[in-house]
């Protein structure tokens, strides 16, 4: 009998895997181009933006291995594969980037992973290991924003993004004024500048900052008879309704009225907050006493924060190190909710809670490396939290009041997880000690 062409089990498999893989990345939007011939690249994912649907012209390589069996080393939760060091020079030698699709069409299962996470051959051995986790690296739709944020990276003008059609809702650095004081008080001073008036009212014992001087004329939210700024006006006072500022079209009254704001402010936090001129930073005081750690409770329910700690270069903690306090850039704006206050929350360093540590920009930096969105979005809360904060938690008297951040509904959205690296694999997470500091 005349011998006759097979078409094996081997490769039925491959031939399955592809059709699989192919499947799979257009169910996820994307285009699959099959390779004619196979240099050790399988094909081409061609990405698509998913909510425009737009073709980029940004293309993916994919070497694709399939099994009915199971991989290498593989258990409920990962698996490795090896590849040749031929293939690892080969792939990291082009200009596009390259990933291995692992699969299993009899089960359904299939992964991905880049091929810059492989690893270099152990001692006396030749080839790479490429490690999965079973399930972040799972090719769906919960990773494809992932591979699509990685594999753009560095492309002119980010061609196509992780973005999805997903209702969300976005929360704003931005909380809202619930009530505004209803008049500014005005009148001509006889110390027509702030560094004239500042010192004279401190010296008769009066420590306010709840005014501003513009032209010769003080201005403020509360009665000058309060805490001797009237003393120094030439001919008494009068009065404006606040909204006259508030909603007015032009620009230097809104800023003056900006100014009055953050004045305001500065003057009923003073007992907890104080001002830095240059950096324009409001930061949490350091304790009068030798405390090492000041906590501040925003609502009667929560412990609160330590808004101030103190370091030591020591185990036995008896030489200071640095002291850290938190501290934030808050500026008023006129929105379409109306006037908020726009905060940034960040660092401040000092020796000892009171002198200011020269490297502390370094300190500041630091830490902002290592902080992610929930950090972020955790001190912003904290903040709006300590600025609308019951009457009981702070001073009775507050011209300014505060409700909630502003939040906003949008019809796009990125899944957070994309943003995370995938070089260096899912177990590859910043584990400073300074992360515990963010949350404390």
């Amino acid at each position: 009998m005349a011998p006759q062409k097979t078409y094996s089990r081997s490769d039925q498999i491959g031939e399955e895997g592809q059709r699989f893989v192919a499947l799979n990345v257009t169910r996820l939007g994307h285009i699959w181009h099959d390779r004619r011939i196979d240099h050790g690249v399988d094909g081409s994912i061609e990405l698509v933006d998913p909510v425009v649907r737009s073709v980029s012209n940004v293309h993916l390589m994919v070497q694709n291995k399939t099994t009915e069996g199971r991989f290498a080393a593989e258990t409920a939760t990962s698996f490795h594969f090896l590849l040749k060091a031929v293939d690892i020079a080969y792939w990291r030698g082009g200009s596009n980037r390259v990933i291995v699709v692992c699969s299993r069409p009899s089960t359904g299962e299939i992964w991905w992973a880049p091929v810059e996470r492989a690893k270099p051959p152990a001692p006396g051995r030749k080839s790479w290991r490429l490690d999965f986790d079973k399930d972040s690296d799972r090719l769906d739709e919960n990773s494809v924003g992932r591979l699509v944020s990685w594999a753009t990276e560095g492309t002119p003008g980010g061609a196509v993004s992780g973005r999805r059609r997903r209702a969300e809702t976005l929360q704003t650095n931005l909380l809202r004024i619930k009530e505004l004081p209803r008049e500014v008080f005005f009148g001509p001073t006889w110390k027509p500048s702030p560094r004239e008036l500042g010192p004279a009212l401190r010296k008769r014992g009066y420590r306010r900052s709840d005014w501003i001087i513009r032209g010769g004329v003080v201005y403020s939210f509360a009665r000058p008879e309060r805490d001797g700024l009237g003393d120094f006006l030439d001919d008494g006072y009068e009065t404006i309704d606040t909204t006259e500022w508030a909603e007015s079209k032009d620009l230097d009254t809104l800023s003056m009225f900006a100014d009055l704001l953050r004045q305001a402010l500065r003057d009923q936090e003073h007992r907890q907050l104080w001002f830095h001129p240059t950096k324009r930073l409001f930061v949490f005081r350091g304790p009068q006493d030798n405390r090492n750690a000041v906590r501040v409770k925003v609502k009667p329910n929560k412990p609160g924060r330590t808004v101030f700690q103190r370091y030591f270069k020591d185990d036995e903690r008896t030489e200071f190190k640095d002291c850290r306090h938190y501290a934030a850039a808050i500026h008023f704006v006129r929105t379409d909710e109306g006037w908020v206050a726009e905060i940034n929350p960040t660092y401040y360093f000092t020796f000892d809670g009171y002198r200011e540590l020269p490297w502390g920009e370094d300190r500041v930096k630091g830490m902002k490396k290592i902080e992610k969105n929930p950090a972020v979005r955790g001190l912003v809360q904290f903040w709006a939290e300590y600025l609308g904060r019951p009457p009981e938690l702070g001073d009775p008297y507050r011209p300014l009041l505060f409700s909630n951040l502003v939040t906003l509904g949008v019809d796009t959205g990125i899944d957070d997880r994309d943003w995370q690296a995938t070089v260096g694999g899912t177990g590859d997470r910043v584990t400073d000690s300074g992360q515990q500091e963010l949350w404390s």
